[in-house]
């Protein structure tokens, strides 16, 4: 194998992201032809998604010569192209499925390291598009550890972005808009100008303020980012950027401009994104032109749009049948119901009222928020409480990578490679480096970001719950659940802010634990149930007292709720200081776990929770449980590794 080719290989593996994508086109032209088809293969991922002709053409050659290889590393990103490809044009999710599935178990199979993550990210958005957001936020979860071990940091926006999507869709706009930011921030750090994610995050950022009802910073938001969009040429974007513009616009009533607007989009979404997002906005058109009186307008709009969503006709089940991405499906349903009700049909509008009723449903299943509600927490946390400790590791790793970095420079396409890796880490480092020596004078003012983004977290966790339809008995526990959880934050804020310095990243937490105990006694209390409680004195690092609070309240709160059914019973919690370790013990005397319960597999959102806060403490844990009882144990280091 050439040095070129294997230059070429390595990258198609690894995917450093360090060579733009417009650049792509003329470093494959500089190749030998035996070089090329990794990296044509991973290239074609930019421009599958456009339905020309010609680029039918041109994925189908590409695959011919794929098969004719025999290339796994090739095929792997030919399959996700075409995964990719079917999914933005509205086809068959199944098959899309079927096409990642096969590019992973490629990637896995050859060590595809830098495939990998995106992978699971195209598979979370399928998920999410139809609906099942248990496996949406698995996939997405997925992806940020992969993202994490492959040293990517940029790449990690995808995930936050992606997660802020589904809070987007879930109607909690003030999450997602946190999370969209989030993302950017990463993106401003990381990626170089002229990136169509960034932007990409911008238009969610905005699109949720017009959602939340903030229209004229949506307008403002929207003006910004087209002038973006039009530097990186994202024609992909184009259509959908006007038509959620167009509702913004609508919002502070410049009808005409926003009506002008969608009627732009139409043809710009067609052309590039998901037909269904064209049939929803022709729907939007069609009441605006009901509102004004130009039924003929508003009908031909209606057929247009029942052309895109109902291509063989079969009206309002088909839908059910066939949903495609089921946001649209959703959107399409309500608006066609209300415009035939508009029209004097409600006969006709009556099955897409009740599609739309059975697509909600599918979408809002109480496990399905509990999971996004879940994952949004875990987020935050893994995401704040390492952020100084990663800055450290990727300096280390940069560094080192300078000092190793042999990248062979004979060739063309080898030379553009090694200059275009020497940038980026010296960019990256200068970026970490920088961060690091603020990190000192701006450590407190983190902890308070942590305590107010779980603030805010929770608060998202109590809105979905109100969405739910559940009994006066068990609307009353899960307010109490969540206030429980909101002063839990509340006293380890005030505590922190009483206790720590710049100069001393610790705090002493026999304080804070004896105060949460008793908030939790006052909480969950009743007649019959003690609590008793010893606590030695000991000094932790502020990162690791926000998730082992909510630890400590999660197997407290659970044992109040689970252990004694109707009978009288004891609950004891220990804190024990080994040094450079502590020891926390719950244990109570009720009726223990239920027979056939695995701690690993359970799915609630307290045993959830449970699991992931002691995995992310990197605690050694025991459970034991039987009929007289169960105790909780955990070895905790004081400080992170």
């Amino acid at each position: 194998m050439s040095e070129q080719a294997r230059i070429a290989r390595e990258y198609a593996r690894t995917l450093p992201a360090f060579i733009p994508e417009s650049e792509f086109e003329d470093l494959i032209a500089a190749l030998d032809p035996a070089a090329r088809l990794p990296l044509e293969a991973h290239f074609s991922r930019y421009y599958s998604h456009s339905p020309d002709p010609d680029t039918v053409t041109k994925l189908n050659d590409l695959g011919t010569r794929v098969a004719v290889s025999n290339d796994a590393l090739a095929r792997a990103h030919y399959e996700l192209a075409r995964g990719i490809r079917i999914f933005r044009l509205g086809g068959d999710h199944q098959e899309m499925e079927r096409r990642m599935r096969v590019a992973l178990e490629l990637a896995r199979q050859n060590d595809v390291v830098g495939l990998i993550p995106f992978i699971h990210n195209a598979l979370a958005v399928r998920a999410k598009a139809d609906g099942d957001f248990v496996a949406a936020v698995d996939e997405y979860q997925r992806a940020l550890a992969a993202f994490e071990a492959n040293d990517d940091r940029a790449s990690t926006g995808i995930v936050y972005a992606n997660i802020g999507n589904v809070f987007s869709d879930l109607g909690d706009n003030l999450q997602a808009i946190r999370l969209y930011e989030q993302a950017i921030a990463i993106y401003d750090e990381y990626e170089p100008e002229g990136s169509e994610r960034r932007v990409a995050a911008k238009v969610n950022r905005a699109s949720a303020l017009s959602n939340e009802g903030k229209y004229e910073e949506a307008v403002e938001a929207f003006e910004v980012v087209r002038g973006e969009n039009a530097k990186v040429n994202g024609n992909r974007l184009t259509g959908h950027i006007n038509y959620q513009n167009a509702l913004a616009l609508y919002g502070i009533n410049r009808r005409s401009d926003a009506i002008a607007m969608a009627e732009t989009a139409v043809p710009q979404i067609l052309e590039f994104r998901d037909p269904a997002e064209a049939g929803a906005a022709l729907n939007w058109l069609a009441a605006r032109y009901l509102e004004d009186g130009k039924l003929d307008d508003a009908q031909s709009a209606l057929n247009r749009a029942r052309e895109i969503m109902e291509p063989g006709a079969e009206g309002a089940a088909g839908l059910l049948d066939n949903p495609g991405n089921t946001f649209w499906a959703l959107e399409y349903a309500e608006s066609m119901g209300s415009l035939l009700t508009e029209l004097g049909r409600p006969e006709a509008a009556a099955p897409y009222f009740k599609a739309a009723l059975t697509l909600s449903n599918d979408r809002f299943e109480n496990e399905k928020i509990e999971a996004i509600s879940n994952s949004g927490l875990l987020f935050e946390l893994r995401d704040r409480d390492e952020r100084i400790q990663r800055m450290n590791d990727r300096a280390q790793i940069s560094e080192l990578q300078l000092s190793q970095s042999r990248l062979q420079t004979t060739l063309g396409f080898a030379l553009a490679l090694a200059i275009g890796l020497v940038a980026f880490l010296i960019f990256r480092s200068f970026t970490i480096q920088k961060s690091l020596a603020a990190s000192k004078d701006t450590l407190i003012s983190e902890i308070h970001h942590r305590t107010k983004n779980n603030l805010q977290l929770l608060t998202s966790l109590f809105n979905m719950d109100a969405r739910r339809l559940v009994t006066a008995e068990e609307a009353h526990q899960r307010q109490l659940e969540a206030a429980s959880r909101a002063r839990t934050m509340a006293i380890l804020h005030d505590h922190i802010y009483s206790k720590a310095s710049q100069d001393e990243p610790e705090v002493e937490v026999k304080e804070f634990f004896e105060r949460l105990l008793t908030l939790l006694e006052e909480s969950f209390g009743r007649k019959g149930v003690t609590l008793s409680r010893s606590v030695q004195s000991a000094n932790m690092d502020i990162g690791r007292v926000t998730p082992l609070g909510l630890l400590i309240s999660e197997l407290v709160t659970n044992a109040y709720k689970h252990a004694f059914d109707e009978n009288e019973g004891h609950i004891e919690f220990s804190l024990v200081d080994l040094g450079t370790n502590i020891e926390i013990e719950v244990k109570d005397n009720g009726v223990g776990l239920p027979e056939g319960i695995s701690i690993g597999d359970s799915n609630g959102i307290g045993m959830t929770l449970i699991r992931d806060l002691a995995e992310q403490l990197d605690s050694i844990s025991t459970v034991e449980s039987n009929s007289s009882g169960t105790i909780w144990t955990y070895e905790i280091a004081k400080k992170a590794a």
